[in-house]
Order: C-alpha cells, then structure tokens, then sequence
C-alpha cells in the first residue's frame, strides 16, 4: 500500500514539474532568439567574420521551418533571392579549366577563422569530396550529397547545362531551397570565374571525373 501511494505521489510531483515547465518555457520564436543571441555573444571575432552569424533572409525563411520543406510562397520567395545573387565571369564564359577544377573539388582552405584570424590561403578551395563522390576509384570521398562520378558523361555539356550547373554551384536554392548543398558563389567563398573552374571539372570530357 506504501509503495502504491508512493508511486502516485511522484507520478504526481513529475506532472507537477512537467506543467511548470511548461508555463515558464518560452515561446518557440523567443527560444530562438534567446538561443541565436547566446551563439553571437559567445564567438569572439572580428567584426567581419561576426557578420558570419547574420542570416540572409533565404537562410531565416529556411530556419524558421527547420527540417520541414518549404512551402509554395517561401520557395518562391527563397527562389528569387537565389536568382538575383547569382553573378556571371566578366568573359561570358561559363566553363572554365577542368584541371584548376579538379584542385578546387580536392581543396579544403579558405575562410577557416585560426586565433581570431582569417587562415592565409592564396585562393578558397570547394571541397566537393567532403559530401560527394567524384572521380572512379577515389576512397576519400562523402554520401551526403549525390554521387558526381560520370557526371558530364550523362548529361552532355550542352549550353543548357552548363548554365544549370554554374548556377547550380553558385547557389544551389535556385533549384533546391534550403538544400543543404553550400552556396559557394552568393557567399563569395567561390568567385566566378572559379565557379566556372568546377563546371569544367563536372563537363569536360577530359576530366577524370568523366573517365
């Protein structure tokens, strides 16, 4: 009997706590702002690397919804903002050197921050291999993202394609908001013409990529 009445008091006392939980716990839009507020005051950097903790308004659309896909109206909103920061090479020339591309998709340097400073590096790498597979036979390579292997050899290099895969690699929420492929060129992490570098590294029939 004394274990029966003890059993009901902390079921008791555990809802109890569950309730005032409850009533004092913030609002899930306060809990964001609380938590957004505790990363910013805790990173310790310049002033332009602290402009890294702004989100853009595609990325505040994206985490308001979390893990869920974005309706009509955000898409098309995301969509737009994607499309108007894409930025083409001044030469007109979507498809640039396969070989520099292939450095670039091997490369993980730029933009990491070391004692408060941004890392000395001569250019920014893209680090395709960190999520993708790239050419036949390479181990070190990730499954976050689709297998690229053979990918020129499947679609061709017409001009069509070469556009979608610029833009793609400029900003992949063109085509896929709030996916979670880095948006290399909106960030200015990839200029360009670097961008064009990687096209030809996905389309050259000479690349190892298309071997």
């Amino acid at each position: 009997m004394m274990k029966t009445t003890w059993i009901k008091w902390s079921i008791s006392a555990v809802g109890g706590l569950v309730i005032t939980g409850c009533a004092t716990y913030p609002d899930q839009a306060a809990t964001r702002q609380l938590a957004e507020k505790m990363v910013f005051e805790a990173f310790e950097a310049s002033p332009a690397h602290m402009k890294r903790l702004e989100q853009d308004k595609s990325q505040q659309i994206c985490s308001k919804i979390g893990d869920a896909k974005p309706g009509q109206e955000d898409s098309a909103e995301i969509v737009r903002l994607a499309r108007a920061s894409i930025r083409y090479p001044a030469s007109g020339q979507l498809s640039g050197d396969w070989k520099a591309g292939d450095r670039l998709a091997h490369d993980g340097a730029g933009d990491r921050i070391r004692n408060g400073k941004t890392e000395a590096n001569k250019e920014n790498g893209a680090l395709c291999q960190n999520c993708h597979a790239l050419a036949p036979g390479e181990i070190n390579v990730g499954n976050v993202g689709p297998p690229l292997t053979g990918y020129g050899k499947q679609r061709g290099n017409s001009e069509a394609i070469v556009k979608y895969t610029y833009e793609k690699i400029y900003n992949a929420w063109v085509y896929f908001p709030c996916s979670n492929m880095p948006r290399l060129g909106a960030t200015g992490h990839l200029t360009p013409e670097q961008v064009t570098h990687m096209v030809a590294y996905l389309l050259d029939p000479q690349s190892p990529i298309n071997k």
